[in-house]
């Protein structure tokens, strides 16, 4: 998985970021500032987020906490020098996956980032149960419905985008098996390790270029060696 360190302290930064090394897990970026911290979330689209609580003022860390759940729902690792009650129970209402105190230890690190990996894992398996869902699009979320969605394509390994029949890009936490199986719907299907189409918006299959192209924008999807023969049985040839 990838992590996204918030800390003011320097020293525990580097021993954070060599833990994460020992666990083989890649930092993707780290800063002590919560408003850049945000915006390189959205850049670089990390699966785990660790905040110091306090971050140069007292609790920015918690204020930081609520809006990556607000906008991008991630789980999150609270770091922190403080014992008291009063910050335990207001970090609490974030819902942290763990809340680990200085100096951390590589054991416990790696606790919370096996938990961290179960909460993701649980979240990209979810179904859908109506038509319509919420997906990102800059900083907004936007209502989606099924039937407008043409086709979706992988980013990375855990992101994925959904394409509109209106050119829209909608980037989601998911990858593109595990998309299939939330839209949970037999209108869509995947054609490739890094695409799945809208079956309603299939228009023809080239055998020689190993493609399907779509009704709109002209679009031509590759089609895996995996995944030809369950087209080929949806083609209802005579």
């Amino acid at each position: 998985m990838n992590t996204y360190i918030v800390e003011d302290e320097i020293f525990q930064l580097e021993d954070i970021k060599i833990s994460l090394e020992n666990l083989n897990y890649d930092c993707v970026g780290s800063t002590d500032d919560p408003i850049k911290a945000l915006d390189e979330i959205e850049l670089l689209k990390p699966d785990i987020i660790l905040i110091d609580i306090h971050l140069n003022t007292r609790k920015a860390g918690i204020l930081l906490a609520k809006k990556v759940k607000k906008f991008y729902k991630l789980p999150i690792i609270f770091t922190t020098s403080a014992y008291d009650e009063e910050t335990i129970l207001e970090a609490s209402k974030t819902n942290p996956i763990a809340y680990l105190t200085k100096p951390i230890k590589e054991t416990d690190l790696k606790a919370a980032l096996i938990l961290s990996k179960e909460q993701n894992e649980a979240h990209n398996s979810t179904t859908l149960t109506n038509k319509d869902f919420f997906a990102r699009h800059g900083n907004k979320l936007f209502k989606i419905g099924i039937d407008s969605i043409l086709y979706a394509h992988t980013d990375s390994k855990n992101y994925c985008s959904i394409i509109t029949l209106d050119e829209r890009k909608f980037s989601v936490r998911n990858s593109i098996s595990g998309l299939l199986k939330t839209l949970n719907n037999d209108r869509f299907i995947q054609t490739h390790r890094s695409f799945l189409i809208n079956w309603n918006y299939i228009k023809s299959f080239s055998e020689s270029d190993q493609s399907v192209d779509l009704k709109y924008n002209n679009l031509s999807i590759p089609v895996g060696r995996t995944y030809k023969s369950e087209i080929l049985k949806r083609l209802q040839i005579i």
